[in-house]
């Protein structure tokens, strides 16, 4: 039996009890130390990595918000550009600018004789 408790076992450590040199008490311990540091160092990772997809999560979701804003600008500038393009062509109207042209500048149709023709 004194052989067999001489054996060691790696990541185990021998500890005695009463006092020095007694071996009748002696009782195989695991290092708790590397095991605790080990732990530690895992559940900081751990902890690190649920930070990192916490942070791309919100900035996932802030960029949809950014592109529905953008999309929804982008309509808003559509819409305007269509309204503006009605207006042009409604101020372009030939009917338009002659009823402008008779009523506030008082211009008339010039007759026959008025024309002239360029070579």
């Amino acid at each position: 039996m004194a052989a067999a408790s001489n054996t060691r076992r790696p990541g185990l450590e021998i500890t005695a009890r009463g006092g020095q040199g007694s071996s009748r008490n002696r009782r195989l311990r695991p290092a708790r130390k590397t095991m605790t540091g080990l732990w530690i160092v895992l559940m900081v990772l751990f902890f690190v990595e649920a930070l990192f997809y916490a942070w791309c999560r919100v900035q996932c979701v802030n960029a949809g918000y950014g592109i529905d804003r953008e999309n929804s600008r982008h309509q808003a500038l559509v819409r305007e550009r269509n309204t503006l393009r009605i207006e042009l062509a409604r101020l372009k109207s030939p009917e338009r600018i002659e009823t402008i042209a008779r009523s506030r500048l008082g211009l008339v149709m010039p007759d026959v004789q008025q024309k002239v023709m360029l070579p």
